[in-house]
């Protein structure tokens, strides 16, 4: 089972906005802040990419009639991992942890961008419901 567009279209809109924020970071900013930004849209982009994938198996089982299937299972090692992910950063890497959470925060942003677009974008006409009844 593939991954609805929208899904897709997050993960694209994070990984753009995550370049551009470490790129404009690179012109403009300290090495801590650069690494903050870089380590923290870099970890969202993993967990968006993991959750993704995740999220279609689970779902691709469910449809199919299995359980709750291994991705279920694998959902709490991953925020384990995350939030371990998060730790070591925060406390042994020379970054700025303001930029970090900013960089971690891209996704938010992601998903807002994608839900303005869907919501504003016109939607498809179904060629039948234009057809007179009768």
């Amino acid at each position: 089972m593939a991954s609805p567009p929208s899904i897709h279209r997050i993960e694209r809109i994070n990984y753009a906005l995550a370049a551009i924020v470490v790129l404009v970071g690179l012109v403009t900013q300290s090495r801590s802040i650069v690494l903050g930004l870089l380590v923290g849209s870099g970890l969202t982009c993993i967990n968006f990419y993991v959750l993704r994938r995740l999220v279609v198996k689970w779902t691709a089982d469910a449809a199919s009639g299995k359980g709750g299937g291994s991705a279920s299972m694998l959902m709490l090692p991953k925020m384990i991992v995350l939030m371990g992910a998060v730790a070591v950063a925060v406390l042994f890497l020379p970054l700025d942890v303001i930029a970090f959470t900013i960089g971690y925060s891209i996704f938010i942003l992601s998903i807002v961008i994608e839900t303005t677009y869907t919501a504003l974008r016109a939607p498809a006409q179904d060629p039948d419901s234009e057809r007179p009844n009768g």
